[in-house]
């Protein structure tokens, strides 16, 4: 299928549509969104990896400018470690794997001497770069016609040096021969995915004129990129452009891991507070933003801390070392999202703490729709209709016959449901297809199927579709939809 929302229009197998993107989901009636920022009271801050001991590669610190990639069953995780082999210390890649996101274990891959032993979770990277990681970057490409690049590299040496390598399996890596990728320009490296057939890069810098912002560079063969950058977001508008110094006012760090869900791509930036030009005195928390062409990004909800940086503490007795948690008001997005378990999982790194953490919600649950208030007036004008409140997607093109849909969605019952209708691009209801049709969804789940008087697919249609989502009974302020799925079976 085809989302018609002014994006590249990519073929995908299913289409996500969450309330809070205005480019899937641009009409509404009676709903307003909002965001859910991470804040869990009983554990802030779950760290789920540590520091090594002292003769380990990441024996002096970790950080999370890394990536994690579900291949098959597994998590795989690609950070750097700080260490100090005989003298030399650097910043190398590290690898760390899990089953859940929560519980991650560092193998001894035996591929690279640290310390006098091959004891040790590094991965071999040729390179005379390989102590020099800022930003490890990686994506996962199996259909590749070429084995040995079916993993992809893009490594911020410093702001000046950017790399490319290539790994058959994302343990062994080979230096691309094209670097430095970038050629003219100083970036520091924070988001990268594949969008259709075309590679982004994202970080901040570009040479744009501006303080710190979200610049986005492009490449269709990941040897070959643009000197010229997008400029998807900025933070430093007045008054804060007229704040002296480039650390001073609000600024946009390290740009935006991206996680691409087909239709609409979701992304964690770096909100950076400067209240004078001293970094002493700088915050970092992390903000959320969308995209619908890996170019141009919006914040649903602005200036919305969706993981706040507060001070880490202690809560229970985890096995960890708390003598090395210390208030981090800096927060650090890496590339790695994942939905596990029945939870959406997004990795990240506090500045000083020695620990990469983790944040959680309920699958697919950080942005919702619910019921809106109407004017507090009795004055006639104002008067509203308190029927049938719904959302209404962009026209879908659908390839094939038989697509399902699935709603994600708490708070129903037999007095707060959930209907769906399908409309044509000109919002006419498609026969078989209506609200008295439907069957009520009155039980919330995470992805409840959706039938129509027995028929649980779509019919084929050499049209457009439109997707609209419907709220009834008497406690409607009971309901929270968080997501809409189009889904055609491979």
């Amino acid at each position: 299928m085809r989302v018609l929302n002014g994006g590249p229009g990519i073929q995908i197998d299913e289409a996500v549509l969450f309330p809070f993107d205005e480019s899937s989901v641009p009409l509404r009636y009676r709903l307003q969104t909002g965001l859910v920022p991470a804040m869990n009271p009983y554990k802030p801050h779950e760290r789920v990896l540590k520091q090594g001991g002292p003769k380990d590669p990441d024996g002096l610190g970790v950080h999370y400018y890394g990536s994690v990639i579900k291949v098959g069953d597994t998590l795989k995780m690609w950070y750097g470690g700080n260490g100090d082999d005989g003298g030399k210390v650097g910043t190398r890649m590290c690898y760390a794997e899990s089953k859940d996101g929560i519980h991650w274990d560092k193998p001894e891959l035996g591929l690279v001497k640290f310390n006098g032993s091959t004891q040790n979770n590094l991965v071999r990277f040729d390179s005379e770069y390989n102590a020099q990681m800022a930003a490890i970057l990686i994506l996962h490409e199996p259909e590749d016609p070429d084995p040995n690049r079916r993993f992809k590299l893009v490594n911020e040496v410093n702001p000046f040096i950017t790399i490319a390598a290539f790994s058959p399996d994302g343990l062994n890596w080979t230096e691309s021969p094209h670097n430095p990728i970038l050629k003219h320009n100083a970036v520091e490296c924070g988001g990268l995915m594949k969008y259709g057939d075309c590679y982004f890069l994202n970080g901040q810098g570009g040479n744009v004129g501006s303080k710190r912002a979200l610049v986005t560079y492009m490449s269709y063969d990941f040897d070959n990129w643009t000197d010229a950058v997008g400029v998807g977001l900025r933070r430093d508008r007045p008054p804060y452009q007229e704040m002296d110094g480039p650390h001073a006012g609000e600024q946009v760090h390290l740009g935006a891991s991206l996680w691409n869900r087909g239709n609409v791509i979701l992304g964690i930036y770096g909100m950076w507070h400067g209240e004078s030009n001293d970094r002493s005195y700088i915050s970092m928390d992390l903000g959320f933003v969308t995209s619908n062409d890996a170019l141009h990004f919006v914040e649903p909800v602005p200036d919305l801390k969706l993981i706040e940086a507060y001070e880490i503490i202690a809560v229970e007795d985890d096995g960890m070392d708390d003598s090395m948690m210390v208030p981090s008001p800096k927060l650090d997005q890496g590339q790695g999202f994942e939905n596990i378990g029945g939870e959406t999982l997004i990795w990240y790194w506090g500045w000083e703490t020695g620990y990469i953490c983790v944040a959680r919600w309920p699958e697919d649950r950080m942005g919702y729709a619910e019921l809106a208030a109407g004017p507090k007036t009795e004055h006639p004008i104002y008067h509203i209709d308190k029927t049938d409140p719904h959302f209404i997607s962009c026209p879908i093109q659908l390839d094939k016959a038989d697509a399902r849909i699935f709603v994600n969605a708490d708070g129903l019952s037999r007095d707060s449901s959930v209907k769906v209708e399908i409309l044509d691009k000109q919002f006419r209801t498609i026969p078989g297809y209506s609200s008295d049709d439907c069957m009520p969804i009155i039980e919330g789940g995470l992805r409840q199927p959706v039938s129509w008087q027995g028929k649980e697919t779509l019919d084929q249609y050499d049209h457009p579709i439109r997707v609209k989502v419907l709220l009834e009974g008497e406690r409607l302020e009971d309901a929270n939809l968080y997501a809409a799925y189009v889904v055609e079976e491979k």
